[in-house]
This record gives structure tokens, sequence and C-alpha cells, in this order.
């Protein structure tokens, strides 16, 4: 929520948050055991965008978090939160020793990439890297899209165009973004979750990226069709976005009593190379909570965007 707010400040929309209560809450937390790597990153993100100088207390405790071989358990989603939050910082700090780190972290993300399709692992060991989210791919894209604008890295600007393209080559004819695929093979293991923060925030920011980083306007056009989805263009011809109730919901499921069988046939269906097919109505149902981040990405990805909602030409 923090990183979207700061985002609308620094373009000038007003809105009734407290930036400072947040901040010196997250600061507060900071000791958690709860918080992760990839929480760091984030916070890392965040402060980036602040006169203020919390930058390097928070370097020193992700270094710890990232002691004794834990960068290779990271999750991708976490290994790129921290590329995001090291580079933003760079941007405008001497990062210092935090340099060792963004190269080290770089290279992990870079060396999780499956050479014959373009998708990134989860991170972990055996077959779960292989099996990985839409979440890893897009975090992904975002980090590496990052590196390839800010610091001209050429190799992950390959890497951001060649993901970039099997995601958009993946996107379902109604602009859903399915959330499993077989890495290795490039194909979708299972369609649900469809996610709606995904649909109208989480793809815009990262195929923005994408298309900012290789000239290629066709990732960001991608995302931007999605966003239909959300608004009665999915499986079940629902609204998405309840006006009354002020709430987005979260996402459209396979109902909980198919949803063991529909997820191991889903992932054979990967494993074989044949993908995944979209679920009748029947077997389908809408998830009626919010995702709790999900105002703060709809303010990253739009804040200062909102022309990219109106179509080229």
């Amino acid at each position: 929520m923090l990183i979207g707010l700061l985002r609308t400040e620094e373009h000038g929309i007003d809105h009734p948050f407290h930036i400072g209560a947040l901040r010196a809450k997250l600061f507060s937390e900071l000791g958690s055991e709860e918080l992760t790597a990839g929480d760091f990153g984030l916070a890392l993100w965040a402060e980036s965008r602040t006169d203020d100088a919390g930058g390097e207390q928070l370097l020193a405790m992700l270094g710890r978090r990232l002691e004794g071989g834990h960068l290779g358990r990271l999750s991708t989603v976490e290994a790129a939160w921290i590329v995001i939050g090291l580079v933003e910082s760079g941007v405008r700090a001497d990062l210092g020793a935090g340099q060792s780190l963004l190269r080290d972290v770089r290279q992990e993300l870079l060396d999780r990439r499956f050479p014959e399709s373009g998708l990134l692992a989860h991170g972990g060991r055996a077959r779960r890297r292989r099996f990985t989210t839409f979440a890893d791919q897009i975090t992904g894209v975002l980090a590496l899209s990052q590196l390839a604008r800010v610091l001209d890295d050429g190799e992950a600007r390959d890497a951001t165009a060649a993901l970039a393209e099997r995601l958009t080559g993946l996107q379902l004819p109604n602009g859903a973004w399915p959330w499993l695929f077989d890495a290795r093979k490039g194909a979708v293991a299972e369609i649900y979750d469809v996610y709606s923060v995904n649909q109208d925030s989480v793809a815009i920011i990262g195929m923005h990226g994408a298309s900012e980083a290789t000239g290629r306007p066709e990732f960001r056009e991608a995302a931007v069709r999605g966003m239909d989805w959300n608004y009665g263009a999915n499986e079940l011809g629902t609204q998405m976005l309840d006006v009354e109730a002020g709430m987005i919901y979260r996402s459209i499921r396979r109902r909980r009593r198919s949803i063991r069988g529909s997820r191991a046939g889903g992932a054979a269906a990967g494993y074989l190379g044949s993908g995944a097919k979209p679920a009748s109505p029947e077997v389908l149902e809408v998830d009626r909570r919010m995702e709790p981040a999900h105002l703060g990405w709809i303010l990253e990805a739009w804040a200062g965007r909102e022309e990219l909602a109106v179509p080229d030409g």
C-alpha cells in the first residue's frame, strides 16, 4: 500500500492516508520474524521514494536475512522484489555494499530462466521449481525490465523480452492471466485462480516495464486488454468491482469440492504439453474477498499513467 501511496504523492494526487504513520508502522515491525527477505525488498522500494534515510538500515537487515545460503531458497517473487528495491534505491542514493548484493540477486534471477521457454523457475528445489506462478513471472518481468532500463543491462533486456513474449502468448483469449505454469515446457498447467489484482494492476505494472525496456508496445497492450476480464469479460460474466460494497472481488476459482482433482489434472496437462482448458461456469465461483494489497497495486499501476488505458491510435 505504501508504495502506491508514495507514487500518488509524486504525481500530485491527493489521498486521505497519513504517509508518516504508515512508514512509522513499517519500521516498528522490521524486527518481526514473520517478515521475509522479500518484504525487505518491498520496504526498500517504498523507502526509495521518501526523503528519509532508512535505506541503510533496511539494506543491513536484508543482508542479514540472506546470510548462510538463503538466496537460493527464495521464491522468485521475493528475489524480484529485492532486485526492484535495490535498483530503485540505487537510483536515488549510493548503494555502497548493496551493490554486491544486487549483483548476486540479479544473477540468481537470471539463472532461474528455462532457456527453452523463457519462463522463470519458482525457486527452492526439485519439481516445485518447474511449476511456477504468474506472480513469479510478472514480478520477474518487472525486476528484469528495471535492470534493463536503469542499468542498461543487455542480458536482462533480452530476458525481459523472452519472458514477456511467452506470457503474452499464454494469455487467454478473454484476457485472463493463468495462474500456474510448467516453466520447462512453457505451457499453462492450471488456469485458476484468476486474480483480479493481476488483471487490473500487477500485469499492467510488469508489462509496462517490459514495453519501456524493450520498445515493444504489444506487451503493455496485452495487459490493458486483460482489464476487460474484471468488468464482465470472464467465464462467469461477473463484474469483479462491487461499487456498493467498495471492494474488488479477489478471483474466479474452481469450486472447492472440485479443486483437488482439477489441479491434478491441470498439472498433468501441463506436463504433457497440452496446457489447461478454461472450465465451464458450472464448476467455477467468485471468491468474494478482497486482496489486502489490491488498492496499493492499483495506485502503483495507474497514478501518473492514466493515458495507458487509452489504446494507441
